[in-house]
């Protein structure tokens, strides 16, 4: 099957397939498995394979049972070998899902670490154009979110949604793998990759469904706040579970975010103190960013900042002011120097916090300046008023 498989690990090397199951079959059976076969079964080659659903259904004893991890590897591994054996795709696939829900539903906590190598090595055994290779995905996510930890599986944002495209997967299979997505991205620390896929999955809801993911508008909500090299955000307000916040306090709280500046957001602390305090960020935190979108409002106005209109506006001591701008400058918030004798900033560009009509207008306006710079240029040169060295010397 070589369409199916990438690799399968060795196991057993040298013992048949049906020495393997035989083998596996009597282990289980000293931790008190039943095994369920008809009176006619015959230990034979041809036979061994009715033995693979029972084997599959109890091979989670291992993790309680098997001291070795390499132990329980080689039987993980036996199987798989014996999956393959099966004569048509569709049974290998489904037989492949069964081994994989074995060990997700598996409710004990022992051996996580295991269970997550096992699951994201299974994974990588198969074909990703595979249909089930979707469970196998969604299983590998199960385990990294719960014991925190990603092993021989890379997970590509970019890929994932391809791989999606390819299985035909439904709305709603798109929006666990993305909530997933968001959840291990969350418990391995990757946090802009945890935002990324949360978005995506805000993506995946229409109008009418927006208020089904109110929660989850306002983890991405609270998320982008938090995190401390996100500057824009107007693109969530169009966001149909965003819209679905609107009148709630997280709304309110993304809109100063977007567009307001740092005594917007003083005020709507005073007034919601408790709110914030409980939010997955601190209002020092919040104080830090908006200080730094207010520069940015008002570098899009003028090319020159006086320190002393810089230090009312942010609320900024004289002798802190200098680190701050130091802060957006490295942080690519803005572009420019401090001109220390005079006292001032000089801005050369700044990022946009929103971008709507005057932004694509500004836009518009240079592209049309540039192609009638050009066409001049062109013209210059063919009446010969550009002399044009050869060979570019």
């Amino acid at each position: 099957m070589s369409n199916v498989l990438n690799q399968v690990a060795p196991s057993f090397i040298g013992i048949s397939y049906l020495s393997q199951a035989l083998e596996m079959k009597g282990l289980m059976e000293t931790y008190g498995t039943k095994f369920d076969l008809p009176d006619n079964f015959e230990e034979n080659e041809d036979t061994f394979l009715e033995l693979l659903p029972q084997l599959i259904d109890n091979f989670p004893l291992y993790f309680t049972k098997c001291a070795a991890d390499a132990e329980v590897e080689s039987a993980f591994f036996s199987l798989i070998s014996m999956i393959q054996l099966l004569s048509q795709v569709d049974q290998i696939e489904e037989t492949s899902k069964k081994l994989s829900n074995a060990i997700v539903a598996d409710t004990t906590s022992e051996r996580l670490p295991l269970k997550s190598r096992l699951l994201s090595q299974q994974f990588n055994c198969y074909q990703p154009s595979l249909r089930s290779t979707y469970v196998l995905l969604v299983n590998v996510l199960k385990l990294v979110v719960e014991t925190g930890q990603l092993r021989l599986v890379t997970l590509d944002i970019n890929q994932i949604s391809e791989w999606m495209t390819k299985w035909k997967c439904d709305v709603q299979e798109q929006r666990d793998v993305y909530r997933l997505l968001h959840e291990a991205f969350s418990a391995i620390q990757q946090g802009e990759k945890a935002i990324q896929a949360l978005v995506r999955l805000l993506k995946l809801f229409s109008e009418n469904e927006g208020v089904e993911a109110k929660s989850d508008a306002h983890i991405c909500v609270i998320s982008h706040i938090a995190h401390p090299k996100i500057f824009v955000m107007d693109h969530l307000l169009d966001l149909h579970p965003i819209r679905a916040l609107d009148g709630q306090l997280s709304h309110e709280l993304l809109q100063i975010f977007v567009d307001g500046d740092l005594n917007d957001y003083i005020e709507f602390y005073n007034n919601n103190v408790d709110f914030v305090e409980k939010l997955a960020v601190t209002h020092e935190e919040n104080l830090r960013k908006m200080r730094l979108l207010t520069l940015a409002s008002m570098a899009q106005d003028c090319n020159e900042i006086e320190f002393s209109q810089l230090g009312e506006k942010l609320n900024l001591a004289e002798e802190d002011l200098e680190p701050f701008v130091i802060e957006a400058i490295g942080s690519g918030l803005i572009k420019g120097k401090i001109n220390e004798p005079e006292g001032k900033i000089s801005i050369s560009s700044t990022i946009n916090r929103t971008f709507k009509d005057p932004q694509w207008l500004f836009i518009k306006n240079k592209l049309e300046m540039w192609q009638k710079n050009l066409v001049i240029i062109q013209e210059s040169m063919r009446k010969g008023h550009f002399a044009v060295p050869i060979g570019g010397g």
